[in-house]
């Protein structure tokens, strides 16, 4: 299969779950149009938008004939493979920010990155986001140690 060919489908795909995710809040219940329902409306908007967008990209400069290879280095496949495994199992016990403090790095390390003030700062600049955009924008309260 080519890929750009792969790339479209799982677009369009990635498109129509958007839209359903977006319709299938009409049926919250009461309060949770006002809470829970706009979070998930902000996801599937957001999700939608940047999938448009990358599919209209992919449309207008993509005319090779590249075939899809879905894992050109296997070691380093297995190892994100494991990374995600062993983030999702710390995940539980250490929150959110903690695991995600070390499996950030750990795995720009697994892909080549050395320079441990770009995978500093990229780690700082993801988990700031995040608080942002969910605790502070969303009032989404992410799991985590409680210190106090």
């Amino acid at each position: 299969m080519q890929k750009k060919w792969a790339d479209r489908a799982l677009l369009a795909v990635f498109i129509l779950m958007a839209v359903l995710l977006y319709r299938s809040t009409a049926g919250y219940p009461g309060i949770a149009q006002s809470t829970s329902a706009k979070y998930v409306r902000f996801l599937a908007v957001f999700i939608g938008v940047l999938c448009l967008a990358q599919l209209g990209f992919g449309l207008v400069r993509d005319h090779g004939r590249d075939i899809l290879v879905l894992t050109g280095n296997r070691r380093r496949f297995l190892a994100l493979l494991v990374g995600l495994g062993l983030f999702a199992i710390a995940f539980e016990p250490l929150g959110f920010y903690l695991s995600g403090a070390i499996f950030i790095p750990a795995i720009g390390w697994i892909l080549g990155y050395r320079r441990p003030l770009v995978l500093g700062l990229t780690t700082a600049g993801v988990l700031g986001f995040v608080y942002a955009v969910f605790v502070q924008l969303l009032s989404v309260r992410l799991p985590g140690i409680e210190i106090f």
